[in-house]
């Protein structure tokens, strides 16, 4: 690296068939007012023309690299792959997540030094998400030491996509759920809060484009819905206790019940009841068990 002043950061970006947008973060990168950073590209076997033009862009400057998948395994693994290869190239760095429709926000990398640099007893910051035209994307209540597990799963201090940075040597076994090749990131982020508290910038990290027929319109996994509840009780139970799940296991009672699996149903409500026999929300779906008979 040319510049060793400030953090090293490792702009990390799992990509797939996204050639046409590979210049574009490239060029929010190489822009930034600051140039101690290191941006990876982790290739999910794309199959136009993202390697080469990946690859042209590393001839010409050192600090864009190239990985490349054994083969075409989702964004989850891609992710994990992105940790593993960024703490080999620099275990002290500060990892920065974007996806491959994503770009950096003007001094997002200068102004997360200057914070870094404030805030040193934190291993974990984010920055907002904003829109293209300016409109931000994340919401949150009030800015400075929140709780992912508290103020997002079970909470509303935090709405919408942050841009996160995380202090690579404070990752060891978190990484992404392999259940799923795509979302559920929510997984990783709870283990990590489970050590960590996450401090919240006021400031843009990134600017998101929602791509028209990518997965964030179509819904993460919305097929999947028994096995996606069954991850958040079977992750998020031990940690929060079965009341703050209630929720979740009515909602798989629906589930089973529009599949007619009434077995199932039936042990997704018995559960609810015996935790809270005021809960009113299972109620109806008591209701349709017995008429479903």
């Amino acid at each position: 690296m040319s510049d060793t002043s400030g953090k090293h950061f490792i702009i990390g970006v799992p990509t797939f068939n996204r050639a046409h947008l590979v210049e574009r973060i490239v060029q929010s990168v190489q822009q930034q007012n600051y140039s101690n950073w290191t941006l990876l590209f982790v290739d999910d076997c794309s199959a136009d023309e993202t390697k080469s033009i990946i690859l042209n862009l590393a001839e010409a400057n050192s600090k864009i690299q190239y990985r490349r998948m054994s083969s075409n395994s989702g964004v989850n693994a891609v992710r994990n792959h992105i940790i593993d290869e960024s703490k080999l190239i620099d275990n002290n760095a500060y990892l920065l997540l974007i996806d491959d429709y994503d770009y950096l926000a003007p001094a997002a990398l200068a102004l997360a030094d200057k914070e870094i640099a404030a805030h040193s007893e934190f291993s974990w910051f984010s920055l907002n998400c904003n829109y293209q035209n300016g409109t931000a994307i994340s919401k949150i209540a009030e800015y400075g030491v929140l709780s992912y597990l508290n103020d997002y799963m079970f909470g509303k201090a935090i709405k919408g996509d942050l841009t996160h940075i995380l202090k690579l040597e404070s990752l060891v076994d978190e990484r992404f759920t392999s259940e799923f090749k795509n979302g559920e990131e929510w997984c990783f982020w709870v283990a990590l809060s489970l050590k960590y508290g996450m401090y919240a910038i006021d400031a843009p990290g990134s600017i998101k484009e929602y791509l028209e027929g990518g997965l964030t319109e179509a819904g993460f996994n919305r097929d999947k819905a028994i096995q996606v509840l069954q991850l958040k009780i079977d992750t998020l139970e031990p940690i929060v206790g079965r009341k703050r799940m209630l929720h979740q296991y009515v909602s798989l009672a629906k589930h089973y019940l529009a599949i007619k699996n009434f077995s199932s149903a039936k042990l997704a409500l018995a559960k609810v009841f015996k935790s809270s026999p005021l809960y009113f929300r299972q109620y109806k779906h008591w209701i349709r068990l017995y008429f479903s008979k």
